[in-house]
């Protein structure tokens, strides 16, 4: 009997976690992050073939937004099994780079790799699913592909299946489940993953409740433009919850949200306004 291409990748994992010990489940049979396999990217080892590699060309042309040399080279490794190369192929056809856009051929494109082991391949396959691009939506197909990229502690897949526990999508909403997941993201880096997880904090949600943490989990994104950790932060300050009440350092963080037009911040920073007397 034919297996399907999910039934492949359901063996190919419960190969690697067998053949490796990299997989371990908590009570509820989750992946536990502590646990896991350490290695960061792809799971299929590739030998180095230097900068003269089609990969690498293909990849300094995309950098140089040489969309047709990329293309060119990125096939050429694509049709060798290059895992890197067929994910970087999948995304130029996601995101229509020198060519109309694709999902189909995007979708085709990640799975290769995906199969191969690839933990980005896996993570966009697993939103390709989520959103319903290029495939009929399937959120359960989406955690499938999630979990196995977390195995490589890939941060934006930890994200995504945080999310997906968050909201309960193709699992049981469990926001403790969901904590857990963002905060292995926050912790590898993932600034959204750093901001859900801040406002959870906030609101004692799948946490206990600490705005101090909060606070400290909000800055990091807050001071690279993210808005809505911005006006967490400044109502923060406003406040006096989690850190000192500042107004200098409240008007700062919620000026600088309302600038970016987040309608809870334009609200919260004219009350803020009126209330000192400054409107």
């Amino acid at each position: 009997m034919r297996l399907t291409t999910w039934a492949r990748a359901m063996i190919w994992l419960l190969a690697a976690g067998h053949g490796s010990g990299a997989l371990a489940a908590g009570a509820d049979g989750a992946l536990d992050p502590a646990a896991e396999s350490s290695t960061v990217g792809a799971v299929v080892s590739r030998e180095d073939d230097g900068a003269d590699s089609a990969f690498e060309i293909g990849r300094q042309a995309l950098e140089a937004k040489d969309y047709a040399a990329a293309y060119r080279s990125l096939r050429d490794a694509a049709a060798q099994d290059d895992a890197q190369a067929q994910t970087a192929l999948g995304d130029m056809y996601r995101d229509g780079l020198g060519m109309e856009a694709d999902a189909g051929e995007a979708l085709a494109w990640y799975r290769r790799a995906a199969e191969q082991g690839d933990a980005q391949a896996q993570v966009r396959l697993g939103r390709m699913y989520a959103d319903g691009l290029g495939v009929a939506p399937d959120d359960e197909a989406a955690v499938g592909w999630f979990r196995l990229a977390v195995t490589s502690e890939d941060p934006t897949a930890q994200f995504n299946l945080g999310l997906m526990y968050l909201n309960g999508r193709g699992v049981k909403k469990n926001e403790t489940e969901a904590a857990r997941w963002l905060q292995a993201a926050a912790h590898n880096g993932e600034p959204q993953a750093q901001v859900k997880l801040g406002v959870m904090l906030l609101e004692g949600r799948g946490v206990g409740q600490d705005p101090a943490t909060a606070a400290l989990w909000l800055l990091g994104p807050a001071e690279q433009g993210n808005a809505l950790a911005q006006y967490h932060l400044g109502v923060g300050y406003a406040e006096g919850r989690g850190v000192g009440q500042d107004d200098e350092q409240a008007l700062r963080w919620l000026t600088s949200a309302a600038g970016q037009g987040l309608v809870q911040a334009n609200a919260y920073l004219d009350a803020y306004l009126q209330a000192k007397g400054n409107r």
